[in-house]
C-alpha cells in the first residue's frame, strides 16, 4: 500500500511538470488557434508582444494597443537626449520621463497623445495575434484573453527618438519666442492669436515645469488687455480722433467703439491709419447741457469708455482747436 502511495504521488508530480494535469484556475473553451504561438507570452527582438484579458474581446484588443503604446512610448522616451535651456533646468531627463509616462496613463489625458507617432500606432500593423475564450472554474465567469505581435524593429525605434527629440525642441522654441516677443504685440486680435499659438505646447508639455512655463506665457498676455488704454484728440468740435495704447506704443483693433450720446445725432467711428475718426452731428445740442460722445470698447471682456466732451453750434463761434492728452 506504502509503494502504491508513492508511485501514485510520483506520477501525479510527473504529470504536473509534463502539463498534463492544468493547474490554471481556468478552462479555455474556445481558441484562434489549435496550439499559441511561439511568441505568445514571450519577448522577441524587433518585436513587442502585449496580451490582456477583460469581459469583451474588443476591450482586450484595445487593452493590447495601450499596452504597445506604452511600451513604444516608455522605450522612444527612455534615449531621449532632453535639452538643457534655463528654462527647465529644474527638471532632469529622468525625472521628465516618468513625468511623461505617468501623465500618459493617467486616464483621460491629451498630453501624449499629442505626440505626432502615437496616432500612427494601430492594430492594423500587428503581424500576428493570438485570443483564448476563458472559462472561471470557480465562478464560471467568461473572459477573453488577447496577445498580438507587434512589428518595431531598431530603425524604426531611431527614427521616433529623433522625431520626439525635434518636436520637443520645437515647443521649446515656440514658447520662448513668443515669451520674448510679447512686447510686439501689434493688435488687439493678436493677443488671443498667440495664445492660440501657445496650445499646442500647453497640451504637448508632459513634466510640470514646463507646463508651469508656458501657462505663465500665456497668462502673461491675458493680462495685456487690462494694460490698454485710450488717448484721443479733438480735430475740430465734431471731429475726434482716438487710438488705443498698450505700454506706451499705439495698438491697433478691428473692433470699433459702441457710440452713445445725450443729444450728438449721425455718430460714426471709421478706421484711420492706426487711428479711429469719430464723426458726429451737434446741430441738436444745447449751450446749456453737458454735451457729451461715449466711446466704449469692449476688449477680451474689459470695458474701455473714452468721453469726448463738445460745445453746441451757439457755443461753438471763435473756439480753438483743443488738444486731450493725445
Amino acid at each position: 500500500m506504502k509503494k502504491r502511495t508513492l508511485r501514485h504521488w510520483a506520477l501525479i508530480v510527473a504529470l504536473l511538470l509534463s502539463g498534463g494535469v492544468s493547474s490554471q484556475s481556468y478552462k479555455v473553451i474556445e481558441k484562434s488557434d489549435k496550439k499559441a504561438p511561439l511568441w505568445y507570452e514571450s519577448a522577441e527582438s524587433g518585436y513587442i508582444v502585449a496580451s490582456a484579458e477583460a469581459a469583451s474581446m474588443e476591450e482586450a484588443r484595445q487593452m493590447c494597443l495601450a499596452s504597445i503604446k506604452r511600451q513604444i512610448l516608455q522605450s522612444v522616451a527612455e534615449n531621449i537626449e532632453f535639452s538643457d535651456s534655463h528654462t527647465v533646468k529644474q527638471t532632469t531627463g529622468n525625472e521628465r520621463i516618468t513625468e511623461f509616462l505617468d501623465e500618459y496613463t493617467a486616464e483621460g489625458s491629451t498630453r501624449a497623445a499629442s505626440v505626432p507617432f502615437i496616432k500612427g500606432i494601430s492594430l492594423s500593423k500587428v503581424d500576428g495575434s493570438y485570443w483564448e475564450k476563458r472559462r472561471d472554474k470557480k465562478t464560471d465567469v467568461i473572459t477573453y484573453c488577447y496577445a498580438v505581435r507587434y512589428p518595431f524593429p531598431a530603425s524604426e525605434h531611431r527614427m521616433l527618438v529623433m522625431e520626439f527629440e525635434k518636436r520637443d525642441k520645437e515647443m521649446e522654441a515656440l514658447v520662448s519666442g513668443l515669451e520674448k516677443s510679447i512686447d510686439t504685440v501689434e493688435s488687439v486680435e493678436e493677443i488671443n492669436q498667440r495664445i492660440n499659438k501657445l496650445r499646442p505646447a500647453m497640451d504637448y508639455f508632459f513634466d510640470k515645469t514646463r507646463q508651469q512655463w508656458v501657462n505663465g506665457v500665456a497668462d502673461n498676455y491675458r493680462k495685456l488687455p487690462n494694460a490698454i488704454i485710450v488717448k484721443g484728440e479733438a480735430i475740430d468740435n465734431t471731429n475726434h480722433r482716438v487710438a488705443l495704447w498698450l505700454n506706451g506704443k499705439k495698438i491697433k483693433t478691428g473692433a470699433m467703439p459702441k457710440l452713445t450720446s445725450n443729444c450728438a445725432s449721425k455718430l460714426k467711428v471709421s478706421p484711420e491709419g492706426d487711428d479711429m475718426l469719430i464723426t458726429f452731428d451737434n446741430e441738436d445740442c444745447l449751450p446749456d447741457e453737458v454735451n457729451a460722445v461715449d466711446a466704449v470698447f469692449r476688449l477680451h471682456g474689459k470695458i474701455l469708455k473714452y468721453t469726448i466732451h463738445f460745445e453746441a453750434p451757439q457755443a461753438d463761434k471763435g473756439k480753438k482747436r483743443t488738444r486731450l492728452g493725445y
